[in-house]
């Protein structure tokens, strides 16, 4: 019998998180700087600011193990749509489960800002999130994943 992975738990960034999910972001992002994590993030954090952030993904015993960045734009067809710069998971052995974790919780998001589509930049080896985004198989072709939301 296979043991169930644990919870993975999605929140929006917080001050708080802010110096302990650098280590995190510095992994996704290898030209960020403390820095320019700080600035950007605090700007994420205060009250005016809910059309951006990053979600943090935290497993069963509270470490962070996974990070998506987002900003809402408005695109010229479509309207609303919930950009997200990167979808990032660390985990030992699956990454899976961090990724769909991610993947709904930006749909909520995107639906909680009233955005009608997700896009996503990913890279080539990015299968788990291609999977999570896809409605059917094969639908997700591109390093920029849309999808509804």
């Amino acid at each position: 019998m296979t043991p169930s992975p644990a919870p993975i738990s999605v929140a929006r960034l917080t001050s708080a998180d802010i110096d302990e999910a650098f280590c995190l972001a510095r992994l996704a992002f290898s030209d960020l700087t403390l820095g320019r994590w700080r600035r950007i993030s605090r700007r994420w954090t205060t009250s005016g600011q809910a059309q951006s952030g990053a979600l943090l993904a935290r497993d069963g015993a509270g470490r962070l193990v996974g990070i998506a960045p987002f900003v809402v734009r408005t695109d010229l067809c479509q309207g609303k749509t919930l950009w997200v710069e990167r979808v990032a998971a660390f985990a030992l052995v699956d990454s899976e489960p961090v990724v769909i974790a991610l993947t709904d919780g930006l749909r909520a998001t995107a639906r909680a800002l009233d955005c009608q589509r997700l896009k996503v930049e990913t890279r080539d080896a990015d299968d788990a999130l291609r999977r999570a985004l896809a409605h059917t198989p094969d639908s997700v072709r591109s390093t920029l994943i849309q999808s509804t939301v």
